[in-house]
């Protein structure tokens, strides 16, 4: 099928499914469709050119040029909204996965208010990711649409993609916006692969994915306005706090640090599934206003661990309402000592860290949403 569209990036597209198996091809994929800010797939490969000696040649061989290695990754911002399924982008980082499971409406399933978590109701429902243990197992495919300028949407398809960053920012008047990196196995045209490799050794192919018509529903972006910032010496005590004055920005970056070159004999140059080969990095920053000395300069100072819930919500804080929660613990500040550098109000950076202390997770964020299922 050859989708027509504007010949210009206005034009492209962007879908993923979750993966049955790392790199395998889904049967009937119900993809889903995101819109990004922009959408870069980027095929890797590693050349090597036999260039022996040669009397009388003095330029090497076009036959002698061997492609031995290859690989893809896709680069994906986009605006954060309150529905349109961003629990399945969080599924493929987070350590609470499963895929096309129902929306919780269970007891503490919901954002954290006055000291407790609420019990999400219609029309919303619950879903909770963390951000601590292994990801081993879960991949997705991609399918990206790229216009050329005659208006033909060309199909490009990243097999086996495992998430490797989220990073979230959202500063003063501005929206919500994330980055999503993506590590792949494959990156497959099938205008030209009229096969697409499976994830076996032994050269065996599968049948490539047919081209899909983009659908989108309405999403709403979360942004500045929405936004409020608790702290406290824990979580319960952080959402029964009044929210803090004076912070002009808030980001903080998941990574999930994979050993992602496992090309092995009998690949045909390709990989197997990345392992997670380091720690879960889980960082941010805090920027403020000289206005809330205890919570930022006096916790710089002395390293005291903070408990930070960044909220986004729909109106009201409720059980009914859509909304998007930032859980941090054991956040230690690394740097910022205010200073006055000119006239201006004072204002400071506060680069943290999030850290596990065997009881209460380092990071969670939790999605009311009216998206029924991920």
């Amino acid at each position: 099928m050859t989708l027509t569209t504007v010949g210009a990036g206005i034009g492209a597209c962007a879908a993923l499914v979750p993966e049955t198996a790392y790199g395998a091809v889904v049967a009937s994929p119900a993809w889903t469709w995101f819109e990004p800010n922009t959408v870069v797939p980027k095929k890797t490969k590693t050349t090597k050119q036999s260039s022996g000696l040669a009397a009388g040649r003095m330029v090497d061989l076009a036959q002698r040029r061997v492609v031995v290695e290859r690989s893809a990754t896709v680069e994906m911002p986009l605006d954060w909204c309150q529905a349109s399924h961003m629990t399945t982008l969080l599924n493929q980082i987070s350590s609470t996965y499963a895929s096309g499971a129902a929306g919780s409406q269970a007891a503490l399933g919901g954002i954290w208010a006055a000291g407790a978590r609420l019990t999400p109701a219609a029309p919303v429902y619950g879903y909770t990711h963390t951000f601590r243990n292994s990801i081993a197992g879960r991949s997705v495919a991609m399918q990206v649409g790229i216009p050329t300028t005659d208006g033909v949407l060309r199909q490009y398809d990243a097999l086996g993609c495992k998430s490797t960053k989220m990073a979230w920012s959202c500063k003063a008047g501005e929206l919500l916006t994330c980055a999503t990196s993506w590590d792949a196995r494959y990156l497959a045209d099938p205008a030209i692969d009229t096969a697409y490799p499976t994830a076996a050794t032994g050269g065996a192919t599968q049948a490539p994915y047919t081209q899909a018509t983009p659908s989108y529903a309405v999403a709403i972006p979360w942004d500045f306005a929405n936004a409020q910032i608790q702290i406290g010496t824990s979580v319960a005590a952080a959402s029964a706090s009044t929210p803090v004055d004076g912070v002009t920005a808030f980001d903080v970056t998941v990574e999930r640090k994979m050993k992602t070159g496992r090309q092995y004999y009998g690949n045909g140059g390709l990989k197997d599934e990345p392992i997670t080969s380091d720690v879960v990095a889980i960082t941010g920053t805090l920027a403020s206003d000289f206005l809330n000395k205890t919570y930022f300069a006096d916790a710089f100072y002395s390293d005291t661990p903070l408990s930070i819930i960044v909220t986004f919500s729909a109106g009201a804080m409720s059980a009914t309402a859509p909304a998007l929660q930032f859980v941090l613990n054991n956040v230690f500040l690394n740097d910022g000592s205010p200073a006055a550098s000119g006239k201006d109000v004072v204002t400071t950076s506060f680069p943290f860290v999030a850290l596990y202390d065997l009881v209460n997770e380092p990071l969670t964020v939790i999605m009311q949403t009216t998206d029924a299922a991920v």
